[in-house]
């Protein structure tokens, strides 16, 4: 809840954003910033998914997902209150639905369970679930057409159910203006705010029979206006005198449930009068749904506005070698690329006592994908160094060089990217098998110890959608000592509910972490860490960072996969370790060859991970289904039922680089895959047994190309959908989770090229 006078936060807020700048990484906003901003694409959250395109709806025709985000971001911040500072946006919605009794109070409707049971997965310790509320309607309103609602960070989760208090149609105008002024809106307002929350969405028979009585309209639901965007038309319609809102006009009228007549009347039609304007609806709006989302207890501080990263350090590890005498270093660069050509990204690093002692400080990258968000692109640039264990890292700024020549440092601030070697998880000696998770970390022996695992838990609550957050710290205990690090491990038993959502981080007493990691993104077996040495390590030519020297003229995103840099030397793996040079092996496959790749097309389009566990078995375990497995750059997994047209084989040679989890396996290299093909699973051809694929065609959420059925799933395939879709003529696939069915093809629908997306 508010505390201070809204007019005041308003202006504060408009100043706050207009001059903010992207935080210091790391920062708290770090995790939201990517659930926020990246909606398609590599590395995708998809979190805007469910509302993409605006009338989609994974519950079918009638519903719009996008609706009804915004509706559970306005019922859980209605009750809040700006007089006593408590309330607001917190969470305490989720307390609010019956417990599975079926009452669920002033949350009328399965509007609330279904969205909170779509954002629920995205909750975590670095994501409130009221954070996830509020950032629901900025998805939903920008994927509608509306303005990008400014969103801050920092809401605080409520443990229990708040005061009931949400405006209800049949409520008097003069408990209307109170409750609006309990939420810090003055009668002015109160339209204002109406009148952009009733712009999607409508009135359903089953919550509301007395306002639409069952079998009077078309999918039992009568909308507010007669668009499903977010625009001006519930104004313009009601002023002109064509509105068909529903609490406006029809049966509302006879039982005393007209509501939005009732409030946007109270001024004599004055306010809803200017909010009919286009331009003045859009900006009203972003300023007052903003102010709704703002709303927390007095005791909440939230950050600035969120805004994109122009350069990102995306999943960072430090990994001890085998002997003890290297480290390797493995990340991604993430540049905004919204309104600028990339040619290459290098780091400039610092070793761990600030120094410049590797003489040649660089680490080259290659292009690994490019993603989206609804008004910003991104691309990534992955890497994998190895460095001496003795000298180590501390730091690095971004060099990217621009297609114009000119080149740009990122220093974060000033500080460099900051990388800490005194704790770090072991991937490859760490596990999940069955239920029992193993957790090895590599902690530098002049640190010292205690070194502990601390898994954050999803614990589920009965009547309750979204899970508790549980903490479980577990003591770690020394092992052997390999080089200048020595070796902890812990161990512990997981629910089969938490194998794939728990995180964890490995702690120090001193306060340091190796933070946030998944179990999910470990392997079942364990590997012992090798004894010996690889023989030469990967160090990199390197330029002194330049200055600054930022490009606006670019206006399009990179599509170049090569770095511009000359110079680099690739390490030899030791006797030891060395692959086979025979063909690959894996039971259960056969080994089709080294193919070429890049991430305009990729080799094998299904699902596909990362991990520094990475191995045959590994891959192969998570492309359970699919008939072919790709392995890249050492650490990347794809799955496939048939190959991409564009690529091509490539020399064995080419396929270079060991595996994250297993030194004596092959997984790739840059732009170059291990593509092995399942003898249980045919691949599939061009056709689904039963269909027969026509072509990429378009869409429209006004007139969909098929109609007859709608399938939500995040993990959506032509199979799944064909399933879906048995009895109907078409099946059809969108936005990569959606799936369509229908008995005939409208003319209103063409034809098009390949998109490639998936």
């Amino acid at each position: 809840m508010a505390r201070l006078v809204w007019t005041a936060l308003l202006c504060l807020t408009l100043v706050m954003f207009d001059g903010a700048v992207a935080a210091t990484w790391p920062s708290s906003i770090d995790e939201l910033e990517d659930i926020m901003y990246l909606n398609t694409g590599y590395r995708a959250r998809a979190f805007a998914a469910p509302v993409t395109p605006c009338s989609f709806s994974a519950e079918g025709s009638g519903r719009q997902a996008a609706a009804e985000y915004v509706r559970t971001a306005f019922h859980d911040m209605a009750t809040g209150s700006v007089f006593f500072g408590t309330g607001g946006m917190d969470a305490s919605i989720i307390f609010e639905l019956g417990g599975g009794t079926g009452d669920q109070g002033d949350n009328i409707g399965p509007a609330f369970p279904s969205t909170l049971t779509k954002q629920a997965p995205f909750f975590s310790s670095k994501s409130s679930m009221a954070d996830i509320i509020a950032l629901g309607m900025y998805s939903a309103v920008r994927s509608c057409g509306g303005p990008a609602i400014p969103f801050r960070s920092g809401r605080v989760d409520a443990t229990e159910a708040g005061p009931v208090g949400v405006p209800l149609p049949q409520n008097s105008l003069f408990t209307f203006q109170n409750q609006f002024s309990r939420m810090g809106f003055n009668a002015t307002e109160m339209i204002q705010v109406v009148a952009c929350g009733h712009t999607l969405g409508g009135v359903h028979s089953t919550n509301f029979p007395q306002i639409v009585p069952p079998g009077s309209s078309p999918q039992e639901v009568v909308h507010f206006d007669t668009t499903t965007q977010f625009d001006e038309k519930i104004a313009s319609e009601y002023v002109a005198g064509t509105t068909k809102d529903p609490l406006v006009v029809g049966p509302a009228k006879s039982v005393g449930r007209d509501s939005d007549y009732r409030v946007f009347n109270s001024d004599g039609n004055a306010t809803i009068s200017a909010m009919a304007n286009p331009t003045t609806f859009q900006n009203t709006c972003k300023g007052l749904l903003q102010r709704m989302i703002d709303l927390v207890p007095k005791a909440v501080v939230l950050t600035d506005p969120i805004l994109p990263y122009d350069v990102k350090p995306v999943a960072l590890q430090l990994t001890l070698l085998g002997g003890g005498s290297n480290l390797q270093f493995t990340g991604e660069i993430r540049v905004r690329t919204t309104s600028r050509q990339v040619a290459s990204v290098a780091l400039i690093y610092k070793d761990r006592s600030g120094a410049s002692s590797c003489g040649a400080c660089k680490i080259t990258t290659t292009l690994k994908g490019n993603a989206a968000g609804f008004d910003d692109s991104f691309a990534f640039y992955g890497f994998s160094s190895q460095l001496p264990s003795t000298s180590s890292i501390s730091g690095f700024n971004v060099v990217v060089t621009y297609t114009s020549g000119a080149t740009e440092t990122y220093n974060n601030g000033g500080a460099g990217f900051p990388v800490q070697d005194q704790i770090m998880l072991q991937s490859s000696q760490s596990c999940l098998s069955s239920n029992k998770l193993t957790v090895v970390a590599a902690v530098r022996s002049t640190s010292g110890g205690p070194a502990s695992l601390d898994l954050t838990l999803k614990v589920p609550r009965t009547g309750i959608i979204v899970p508790a957050l549980q903490t479980q710290s577990v003591a770690m205990t020394k092992g052997t000592t390999v080089g200048p690090y020595d070796l902890y491990s812990a161990t512990y038993t997981l629910d089969a509910s938490q194998t794939q959502n728990t995180k964890f981080d490995l702690s120090l007493g001193s306060g340091v972490k190796d933070s946030f990691k998944g179990v999910g993104d470990l392997g079942a077996t364990c590997s012992p860490l090798d004894s010996r040495s690889p023989s030469s390590t990967t160090m990199i030519t390197s330029t002194k960072p330049s200055s600054s020297t930022k490009s606006t003229s670019s206006t399009k995103p990179s599509t170049s996969s090569k770095p511009t840099s000359s110079t680099k030397t690739t390490a030899k793996p030791s006797s030891s370790t060395k692959p086979s040079a025979s063909t690959p092996t894996l039971s259960g496959y056969t080994y089709e060859g080294c193919y070429t790749d890049n991430t305009n097309g990729r080799v094998l389009n299904g699902r596909s991970t990362s991990s520094n566990s990475m191995s045959y078995n590994f891959c192969a375990s998570f492309c359970s289904g699919y008939a072919y497995i790709g392995l890249e750059f050492g650490r990347e997994c794809y799955c496939g039922q048939s190959y991409a047209a564009t690529t091509t084989l490539a020399p064995p040679t080419d396929c270079s680089s060991k595996c994250s989890g297993d030194s004596t396996q092959l997984c790739g290299a840059g732009n170059r895959m291990n593509v092995f093909k399942s003898t249980d699973k045919p691949p599939s051809t061009a056709t689904i047994p039963g269909w027969g694929y026509q072509g990429c065609y378009t869409d429209s959420g006004s007139a969909r190309t098929l109609a007859g059925k709608v399938v939500y799933n995040s993990a959506m395939t032509n199979e799944l959908c064909a399933a879906g879709c048995k009895g109907f003529k078409y099946f059809g696939t969108e936005y990569a989770s959606q799936c369509y069915c229908g008995n005939d093809l409208p003319g209103t629908t063409a034809k098009v090229g390949e998109s490639g997306m998936y």
